[in-house]
């Protein structure tokens, strides 16, 4: 084969609706981020395979016989990840990544994450098979990793859509014809890298980051696409407070428990607003409305801010989260925080409208108190896949 460079991007995530109250059978929304993460790969006449993760700071090669020597002894799964047996392969993936990589288990475990991860989805989609070439790959990333925002899933979706489209190359297809089919099967392989992440993740992340756009989602249930072609602007603010999604998730849960009946009045607000903002959200993109879309937009702010107020209730807000909050109401704009909250970051929405000078008057305000911001769009596309000779 020809020397070939794939380029594999896909987006991040931001949860507008549901956080916690998915926990208990909710409806939760998603859609995609503007900030997205890249993959690049390239085949090579050298004989090994070199990696760098900057995002994770991972820089590693290794000899290609070595690897072509462990994918003798696998069976291939390219067209069905989900019949693959996930733990076997993992072990037996992570046991070849600490016997080939010196050091490995001194590596953190986002480091220790990426590794396996690459090498689980070569084995599965190469097995049986020698690759006969090198590869070059070097992927970075837009989103800050650990912070809600679903890097280990963008970075799934690039690493799954870059090895099945070298897959389809070396077996005289085209890597860069996508149909929904071809993105169903970069999603399930995604899903399986997640595993190794979150051990069983809901989908919602690896599902937005293939697709895009929206995608809803209840407990017990597989994410649900939804066709909504939206190009929401956002200020993404960063607390730049660190927090343990699952701590805070206990937090939700015992303030429901000793608190029932209000509890679960707090969990049916959040379904409802989730279910309007869907509604609001669909007039939005079919154009279904009277009299412009300031009065959709302004709806869909009450809602951002109710939202919020009754996450706060369940004791997942931070003084920093609300410090944003009131600059940006100061301003005259709704914010919410979004994942799991007690830190992490939020989101500021702009309607189309917005005078510049005031938003660049809460940009100012909120840099003055040490947060990071970005002016950034929701709702853009899914996986996208390059190549070139």
């Amino acid at each position: 084969m020809n020397t070939l460079c794939i380029k594999v991007t896909a987006p991040g995530k931001v949860i507008l609706h549901g956080e916690h109250a998915v926990v208990f059978g909710k409806t939760a929304v998603a859609i995609s981020l503007g900030l997205r993460a890249s993959m690049l790969l390239k085949t090579t006449s050298e004989p090994r395979i070199s990696l760098n993760f900057t995002t994770v700071g991972i820089k590693e090669s290794i000899r290609l016989d070595l690897v072509d020597e462990e994918l003798s002894n696998c069976r291939r799964y390219t067209e069905d990840p989900e019949g693959l047996p996930h733990e076997e392969h993992l072990i037996k993936t992570e046991n070849f990544v600490r016997g080939s990589f010196q050091g490995f288990d001194l590596l953190k475990n986002t480091q220790k994450n990426a590794l396996v991860a690459f090498f689980y989805v070569l084995f599965g989609i190469f097995g049986g098979e020698r690759l006969a070439c090198g590869l070059d790959i070097s992927l970075e990333s837009e989103l800050t990793v650990g912070a809600g925002t679903g890097s280990s899933a963008s970075f799934a979706v690039c690493l799954a859509g870059g090895m099945l489209g070298l897959a389809s190359e070396k077996r005289g297809g085209s890597a860069e014809t996508l149909n929904f089919q071809d993105k169903m099967l970069i999603s399930k392989w995604a899903y399986n890298c997640e595993r190794i992440t979150h051990g069983t993740p809901s989908g919602i992340d690896n599902t937005t980051a293939t697709f895009g756009a929206l995608v809803s989602f209840r407990k017990g249930e597989k994410p649900q696409l939804l066709n909504l072609k939206l190009d929401l602007r956002i200020l993404l603010v960063n607390s730049r407070v660190s927090r343990e999604t699952q701590v805070l998730a206990r937090k939700a849960r015992e303030v429901v428990e000793r608190n029932r009946e209000i509890g679960e009045c707090v969990l049916g607000g959040i379904d409802h607003i989730a279910k309007n903002a869907l509604k609001i959200l669909q007039k939005l993109c079919s154009g279904d409305y009277e009299g412009g879309s300031d009065c959709l937009y302004a709806h869909l702010a009450e809602l951002w801010n109710m939202n919020h107020c009754l996450l706060a209730s369940l004791c997942v807000s931070h003084p920093a989260l609300e410090s944003i909050r009131a600059s940006a109401t100061s301003h005259g704009f709704a914010c919410k925080l979004t994942g799991a909250g007690g830190g992490g970051y939020a989101i500021v929405l702009v309607p189309p409208n917005t005078r510049q000078s005031l938003l660049e008057g809460l940009t100012r305000e909120l840099l003055s108190k040490g947060f990071q911001v970005v002016d950034t769009n929701l709702g853009g596309p899914g996986v996208t896949i390059s190549t070139s000779s």
